[in-house]
């Protein structure tokens, strides 16, 4: 069985999408799989040693007559970067522009992928190379890339599924605008072409699933991301550092909750008195409140053996996520990617956030994390986790059982495997 994943992200150890996509497909042959994608990035994982990428430049180039596509072989992958990345300068302030998402941000980089000549002759050299027996979309918030992966399926007469990681289809961003409500009707248009030809839809929690599933008419299943941590074993509390850790993407105002549970450590002088945060985060205006006033030290991004080490050593690590009732409604379904290691890494979690989000009413119902899911009660909750080590101890046991239960990194890859190989009508 050769699977074609279509995504916007590389296959990767260190970034959020390509990490859970790679735990996805860990117990495939390399040669089962190939993938299309389309960032500015190079390939940093040998689990897949066949890539073609058409990056926006591309495509935009193309309309002009250019050539678009790129493949890469095993011996083009550069295992030994962490960031995969290669955009700088004026592309990567384009892309940093692109991530506020306004509605003609979304019109604009859809038309000018309907535009370009994406589906060329090099691409399609290395299908008939290739021969795909199905593909796997990673779906996100873009219309091209549904007409992307539908079109490849279609024309080679192959089954498509379809993975969502986020939820794009009740909720729309821009919804308070004109332009806003009429892009995303067209992006619905599209969403809903796609899951009609699609074989079934995997899901990132169960609500989803049942909530698609409602919404779509197909079956869906729950994949619960992988753990990439091996030996999942409670750390010993007192060789732990006193360190408080953040690890990750600081968007949808994750760095203001970040900032208030610093605020609190520092000003009540707790022990630790500030937040450890190690992430990519380049956003001047977010950089800008990562400062020790706000009980705050910015260490940019780690790799992977580092990610974990520092799970592991320190008192606690922290998931969070706004209460803002715009956000709330965007992050509705999420659960962050580092919720798997997280739970398997032995130390504490600290959940900061409304419960209705899944990630958070996952932590809680499971008594996985210490859980704060009121402002007013931060400082008291501080207060247990920096001072109650029966507490931690408790919560931790939790956290592994969970780990054990869901996220154990074989898991997924079978799910995916049997529902694949499974050709259920």
């Amino acid at each position: 069985m050769k699977v074609l994943i279509v995504s916007h992200n590389v296959f990767s150890k260190t970034e959020s999408m390509g990490k859970t996509l790679e735990g996805y497909f860990k117990d495939f042959d390399s040669n089962e799989l190939a993938q299309f994608y389309i960032h500015s990035q190079i390939p940093t994982s040998k689990i897949c040693k066949n890539y073609y990428r058409i990056t926006d430049k591309d495509a935009i180039k193309s309309i002009l007559g250019f050539k678009a596509g790129k493949v890469f072989t095993e011996n083009d992958i550069r295992t030994s970067r962490n960031d995969s990345r290669t955009d700088i300068g004026v592309t990567a302030s384009i892309y940093q522009r692109a991530r506020k998402r306004t509605p003609l941000v979304y019109l604009a980089r859809n038309l000018w992928w309907k535009l370009s000549h994406w589906n060329n002759k090099a691409l399609q050299k290395w299908l008939d190379e290739f021969e795909p027996d199905c593909v796997f979309f990673a779906s996100g918030d873009y219309a091209f890339m549904y007409d992307i992966a539908r079109k490849i399926a279609v024309s080679r007469d192959i089954p498509l599924y379809v993975s969502c990681m986020d939820d794009y289809y009740f909720y729309n961003k821009n919804s308070d605008s004109l332009l806003g409500r009429f892009q995303h009707k067209i992006f619905i248009k599209t969403v809903n072409r796609t899951m009609s030809y699609a074989k079934k839809i995997f899901c990132i929690c169960d609500k989803m699933s049942a909530d698609y599933s409602q919404l779509f008419k197909k079956k869906c299943i729950t994949i619960h991301t992988p753990t990439s941590i091996s030996d999942i074993a409670p750390g010993k509390d007192d060789e732990k550092t006193r360190k408080i850790c953040y690890l990750g993407n600081l968007g949808y105002q994750r760095d203001k909750q970040l900032i208030e549970i610093g605020r609190v450590l520092r000003e009540r002088n707790f022990n630790p008195n500030h937040i450890d945060v190690y992430s990519s985060e380049s956003r001047q205006e977010i950089l800008g409140g990562m400062i020790e006033n706000n009980g705050i030290v910015f260490h940019g991004s780690v790799g992977s053996k580092e990610v974990q080490d520092l799970m592991k050593n320190s008192l606690a690590v922290i998931h969070t996520e706004s209460f803002d009732k715009k956000i709330r409604q965007c992050v509705k379904y999420s659960v962050s990617t580092k919720i798997a290691d997280s739970l398997s890494s032995g130390t504490c979690i600290f959940a900061y956030g409304p419960e209705e989000i899944a990630s958070i009413s996952y932590l809680k119902q499971s008594n996985a994390a210490i859980c704060c899911v009121k402002s007013d009660d931060l400082e008291t909750k501080l207060c247990e986790l920096i001072n109650d080590c029966g507490v931690r101890k408790k919560v931790i046991g939790n956290a592994l059982g969970l780990a054990r239960k869901n996220h154990l990194p074989e898991r997924t890859p079978k799910i995916i495997r049997k529902e694949i190989f499974y050709q259920e009508q």
